[in-house]
Parts: structure tokens; C-alpha cells; sequence
């Protein structure tokens, strides 16, 4: 297995072109891989699996002031090649990463998201899917997932969604979601303005504040986006979201529009399966989306290869939503 993933961390060292995908404030990308992914199952198509590699961070222009996020809390940067087999080279991708007092649980780039991402760029039929449609993103954090669609698998149109304090309705970081009943933690107000900053947002990609249990903030966000594909990473984490989550889901698919899902949710090592897993994954194989959804679930492995051959193992569920419906407003 070792000597399997050394071929790629050997190779992009020697790559000497790199299309870069980075904010204006980075300069001088410097493509020596740390560490490189690999998807392996059943279901994952080894000719066309995307060998994910990331990088040291490029350097930061010291000429570049520094914006809210910078100013008020601590971040880091983390960076990832793709191939670009239009310009037969390398696509870097740039993404920080900020403290958990800012982002809480979408402060960092967890593992779901990679491997979401080597999946993204990996498979043809995957890149179908994508490529000239409107994608939407669920759950976002720092967005490297919809910065993958946007720029390695040319969507139309990318929206990040998450949920974010506003309008001054927390307090000390603790906010109520509709009626669950009790309080957590949340991200700050500039978590927002931390994934707009990653997604690069144009005309083509935009972030949006999304709570899960606001059926009519859904439901004007299905309509008004029309997406073609829901993406998402590790979604299924705190139980009392789950039928949210899954009305969201619902709707986004029927008033929305969206014929295509891709989510996938970690299975090992062990701390890292969710509890509210178990109910999400039998409310789907129930038929909760309706007679017009079809849903299919397997298992997946990622690898990463460190650059001293030291190895990490992510178990992961896969789940691929089609709908066979026209949308209620399409």
C-alpha cells in the first residue's frame, strides 16, 4: 500500500506549472506535498480516482492588509492540488481555516470534506453531474467542496450554505435552532464572511445563512437557487437535526428542483461515526424523500499518505440521492 501512494507525492514534486486557484493576497505556491489521498472500494473506479495532494500553504503577501477575520481571530491555511486535465497540470487550491471561537465545528477542513472532494474530481460520471449545473452545498464550513465544483469541475453556479449567528440574536455563542429545544454552540457572524473568502464569491458562487429548521428560509432557498445538485460532508451530527435535515433535503429536491444528492458521512475510525447516523440512514432507506427519490448507499475508504509514510484511514458512507421528479415548480 505504501509504495503505491508514493508514486504521486514523488511526482508532483517535479511539477513545475501549477494553475492556481487563490485569493489576491497569496503569492509563491510552492507545490511540495505533505500528504496524499486515495479513494478504495467497491464503488470507487480506480481508472479515473483523482489522487488528492496537499501542499504547504503558499505564502501570504505581506503588502495585503488584513481583513475582519484575520483581525479578530487566529487563522491557518491549508492548500491542495488537483489535476487539471484541460491544461494537463495542477489546480492549487487555497483554503483557511479559522480558531474554533469563530467557526466552532466548521473552523477547519475536516476529512469528510477531502474525501467529498477527491470524490468530486475523480469520477467522469461525478464531473457530469456537475459540470455547467447549479450546485449547492450543505453544511459548507470552509468550503473546499464547492471550491472543488467551481473551479476542478466547472459548475455553472456554486452555493455554500451554513449557519452562522445574525441580526444580534445570540448570546455568548449560544443560540436556539427552531424548536429543538435547547442551546449550542455556533459559529460567529464572520464564519460567513471566512467561506465567502474561500469560495471566492462572483458572480458565479455566492454563500447564503441556512438554518436547517426554517422551513420557509428552505423553501425561498430551493426556489430562488433551483439548484441541479446538493453536495455535503458530515451533515448528519447532532440527532435533533435529523428531521430537518431530511425535510431539507426534501425540499430542495422537490420545490427546488435538484435531481441529484451526493453526501457522505464518516464511519471509522470509531470517534469519529455520528450518533444521529443510524436514524438518518434508516429514514432513507424508509423511503422518508418519497416514491420519486431513489436512494443508494455504500462504503468507501480514504487513505492519506504522509510525506514520512505515515498513514491515516477514514471509513466513510456514501450516499447518492437521484429524483425522478420534475420539481413542484419546475
Amino acid at each position: 500500500m505504501k509504495r503505491s501512494l508514493l508514486a504521486p507525492i514523488i511526482f508532483t514534486r517535479l511539477l513545475l506549472h501549477t494553475v492556481t486557484a487563490l485569493p489576491l493576497s497569496i503569492t509563491s505556491p510552492d507545490v511540495t506535498v505533505t500528504r496524499s489521498y486515495t479513494l478504495h472500494g467497491d464503488g470507487i473506479d480506480n481508472n479515473s480516482i483523482c489522487i488528492l495532494n496537499e501542499v504547504r500553504p503558499p505564502r501570504r503577501d505581506p503588502n495585503i492588509e488584513e481583513d475582519d477575520v484575520e483581525l479578530y481571530y487566529p487563522t491557518t491555511h491549508r492548500a491542495f492540488t488537483f489535476p487539471d486535465h484541460h491544461h494537463h497540470s495542477n489546480k492549487l487550491l487555497d483554503i483557511r481555516q479559522t480558531s474554533f471561537g469563530c467557526g466552532r465545528l466548521g473552523a477547519t477542513v475536516w476529512p469528510s470534506a477531502i474525501a467529498l472532494s477527491c470524490l468530486l474530481a475523480s469520477s467522469d460520471d461525478t464531473k457530469h453531474f456537475i459540470e455547467g449545473k447549479r450546485i449547492m452545498e450543505l453544511g459548507s464550513g470552509c468550503g473546499l467542496p464547492s471550491l472543488v465544483a467551481k473551479e476542478v469541475c466547472d459548475a455553472t453556479n456554486i452555493l455554500a450554505t451554513d449557519y452562522w449567528e445574525e441580526n444580534n440574536n445570540a448570546v455568548d455563542g449560544q443560540l436556539s435552532f427552531g424548536n429543538t429545544g435547547g442551546d449550542r454552540l455556533v459559529p460567529k457572524d464572520l464564519f460567513g464572511v471566512n467561506l465567502a473568502y474561500n469560495i471566492g464569491t462572483d458572480e458565479t458562487a455566492s454563500v447564503r445563512h441556512l438554518d436547517w429548521h426554517d422551513e420557509m428560509g428552505i423553501f425561498r432557498v430551493a426556489t430562488d437557487f433551483r439548484p441541479d445538485m446538493i453536495i455535503g460532508s458530515d451533515l448528519v451530527y447532532y440527532p435533533e437535526d435529523t428531521p430537518p435535515l431530511l425535510q431539507t433535503l426534501e425540499m430542495l429536491l422537490k420545490a427546488g428542483g435538484a435531481k441529484d444528492a451526493l453526501l457522505i458521512s464518516p464511519l471509522r475510525p470509531a470517534y469519529s461515526e455520528r450518533k444521529a447516523l443510524p436514524e438518518f440512514r434508516s429514514q432513507l432507506e424508509k423511503g422518508v424523500l418519497g416514491d420519486g427519490c431513489e436512494v443508494v448507499m455504500d462504503e468507501f475508504e480514504m487513505v492519506g499518505m504522509g510525506m514520512n509514510d505515515d498513514e491515516e484511514r477514514h471509513n466513510f458512507l456514501r450516499i447518492r440521492v437521484h429524483s425522478h421528479g420534475d420539481g413542484e415548480n419546475a
